[in-house]
């Protein structure tokens, strides 16, 4: 009796195994090697904004290089603004 529960089990999981790789071949998952995963652009790039009382501005971060640069940036000056730099028109690799 133990040794049909033991069979049926075992039947059941590989069922189930095939029946999981099954739906991910369908859903198109598959394996990505280290170039391809370089290559994706989804969530790459992230923004974020920053404050400290006499200055403000925002800086983007490449998730996959780990570079931040800075992209918009004014400093106060008693009640003068001065805009220190004002990248917000260019490309990530432009930004110097």
């Amino acid at each position: 009796m133990a040794d049909k529960q033991y069979r049926e089990r075992i039947k059941y999981f590989f069922l189930g195994v095939f029946v999981v790789v099954g739906v991910l071949s369908l859903m198109g998952a598959r394996l990505l090697d280290q170039e391809e995963t370089v290559l994706l652009d989804v969530d790459r790039y992230r923004i974020a904004a920053w404050g400290d009382g006499k200055a403000h501005g925002a800086f983007v971060l490449d998730s996959i290089t780990g570079k931040t640069k800075i992209v918009y940036r004014i400093k106060e000056k008693g009640e003068d603004q001065l805009l220190e730099r004002n990248h917000l028109n260019l490309r990530f690799t432009e930004i110097p």
